[in-house]
């Protein structure tokens, strides 16, 4: 890497330093490209330069997390395939539950919105990032030999996105999230099973099932649109209930 890129890349994490900390402190994404380019000792023309927009800057955040999470996941990986993605998943729960505040706030604004920009980049990666030791476990006899490993690592990332929308909404816990993960890990792995695979994935399947609550409580009516005029009242969200208290819940809620 040359002195050029090596200055382009410091500049770039000065500023998503600063667009953390921006977020963190008033608890929004509403922050401007002055404001970002102030906290990171830059000029503003330099902060476009970098990213083009505010959804750049989210964008290489939301990207950061997933770096992040690669990275943790390659120090401690586990040598067999089947675990390596178990821990991918255990991996990615711990990443998001480090620091709740900024990445709920991050995820909900990115949600349903055109801030984030290159959603399909994000979502390749993603892919990529579990497609790998599936092909592993394929021909390691830990899974079907007919099974397509795109397919499989897309639905992955699938399942992952909706369990954390959940833990976003603040519907699951820290402790809810890596037990969720890891039963829908298991769950569509277990589907495309094979060999000693099948065993090992049968064992944890019934492990995490009863571990799992039966029932969780059902995520407060969205607003209608009109409800999000400036100055509406927002109702702000219940407390996440953890997995042993929803396993005692008497509350009505979706079967898990």
């Amino acid at each position: 890497m040359g002195l050029r890129e090596k200055q382009a890349l410091e500049r770039r994490q000065r500023v998503l330093a600063a667009a953390h900390e921006l977020i963190c402190r008033s608890g929004s994404v509403g922050l401007s490209m002055r404001a970002l380019a102030r906290r990171a000792e830059l000029s503003v023309q330099t902060v476009y330069n970098l990213f083009g927009s505010k959804g750049g800057v989210l964008h290489g955040l939301r990207l950061g997390i997933i770096e992040t999470l690669y990275n943790q996941a390659e120090q401690s990986r586990p040598l067999d395939p089947l675990d390596y993605l178990l821990h991918l998943a255990e991996v990615g729960a711990a990443t998001f539950a480090a620091d709740p505040v900024v990445l709920r706030i991050l995820m909900k604004a990115l949600k349903g919105s055109n801030l984030g920009a290159n959603e399909s980049s994000l979502t390749a990666g993603s892919v990529k990032m579990f497609q790998r030791p599936i092909e592993e476990a394929i021909e390691a006899g830990l899974l079907r030999a007919d099974a397509d490993a795109e397919f499989v690592a897309r639905h992955l990332v699938i399942g992952f996105l909706g369990v954390l929308d959940l833990w976003v909404r603040e519907v699951l816990d820290d402790q809810g999230l890596r037990t969720h993960l890891l039963y829908i890990f298991t769950l569509m792995l277990l589907g495309v099973s094979a060999g000693a695979g099948r065993a090992r994935l049968l064992a944890r399947y019934h492990r995490l099932q009863r571990e799992l609550p039966r029932v969780i409580r059902e995520v407060d009516a969205p607003l209608p649109l009109a409800g999000l005029a400036r100055g509406a009242n927002v109702p702000a969200m219940r407390k996440p209930v953890s997995g042993s208290r929803l396993r005692n819940s008497r509350s009505a809620g979706l079967t898990v």
